[in-house]
């Protein structure tokens, strides 16, 4: 028998933000047992803890959708850090300050810092990868389901902070609210240009307070859409420093996702830009155990 919690990421209310199963202990667990159990499941991502293979991490971490397992995922790591913290914090006293994640994609460092009554944990994510695509804007708002004038004239990007999303910025948060994905083109079109998904964002307000609002659909991985997803903040927040801020060496906005689900979550983005014009992405949030557990099988 295998213990496992599930932990709302991206929030601190119960049954809203993003679901993961965390399971631990399973260094003698295989591959498929491990996705059986993501199948059996059935959320976005499952984590299972397994031993540390590098001397400086903390702990270490597989991840699996319904479908797949992926070297990094996002609302998973915060919901790994928090269960890490709740349930080994009295020997390790990592409650407060940095533990580092390691995962197929390497080593996630991740502050963690109170506010209120709540822990934040705040990732950083990998370096960026872009890819610009070169199908006209109406390609992508049949696909979404909406008018091609909702879409902003920004370019449509295949962005990685770890996980390959294509991005695509949307003019409103009225338009976000009414589209209507063919889940089908959606599913084809990311496996064709080997992103997991995609996300859709609209930007708000000023530089003194930015605002954004998210979707994610990946009905390649069983996932129709993502409650709160933080990989592919990560991914809008790496496109708008590219596209919408180049000459920022440091921004930060709030992201608000789930409402069209019921499960409304927040999410803290920072991007700072290095000498060289590197640039690094932080995505963070709260969460909150809801459920325990045990795996019989």
């Amino acid at each position: 028998m295998k213990e496992f919690w599930q932990i709302d990421a991206f929030t601190t209310q119960p049954f809203c933000g993003n679901p993961a199963a965390v399971v631990f202990d399973c260094d003698d667990m295989s591959t498929e047992w491990m996705q059986a159990v993501s199948r059996e499941m059935n959320l976005s991502e499952t984590v299972f803890f397994v031993r540390p293979t590098k001397a400086d991490a903390d702990y270490r971490v597989r991840f699996f959708t319904p479908r797949h397992e992926l070297p990094f995922a996002g609302h998973p790591t915060i919901a790994a850090a928090h269960a890490f913290s709740e349930r080994y914090r009295g020997e390790t006293g990592t409650e407060i300050g940095m533990i580092r994640q390691q995962c197929e994609a390497g080593i996630i460092p991740i502050e963690v810092r109170r506010e209120s009554d709540a822990c934040v944990y705040a990732m950083q994510q990998r370096s960026p990868e872009y890819r610009n695509l070169t199908k006209p804007a109406e390609y992508y708002a049949r696909m979404l389901g909406c008018d091609s004038g909702a879409l902003e004239s920004g370019p449509v990007q295949v962005v990685s902070t770890g996980v390959p999303w294509l991005i695509v910025e949307l003019a409103s948060d009225r338009a976000l609210a009414g589209l209507a994905p063919k889940f089908i083109e959606v599913e084809q079109e990311c496996r064709k240009e080997q992103a997991v998904g995609v996300t859709v964002f609209a930007l708000n307000g000023t530089e003194s307070s930015w605002t954004a609002t998210v979707r994610s659909f990946a009905p390649g991985e069983g996932v129709m859409e993502d409650p709160v997803c933080g990989s592919g903040n990560g991914a809008v927040g790496a496109y708008l420093a590219s596209n919408a801020f180049p000459d920022l060496t440091d921004f930060r906005y709030q992201a608000f996702q789930g409402q069209q689900v019921n499960r409304p979550g927040q999410v803290f983005v920072q991007c700072t830009r290095g000498r060289e014009g590197d640039v690094r992405v932080h995505v963070g949030g709260a969460a909150i155990k809801v459920l325990e557990g045990r795996v019989l099988a």
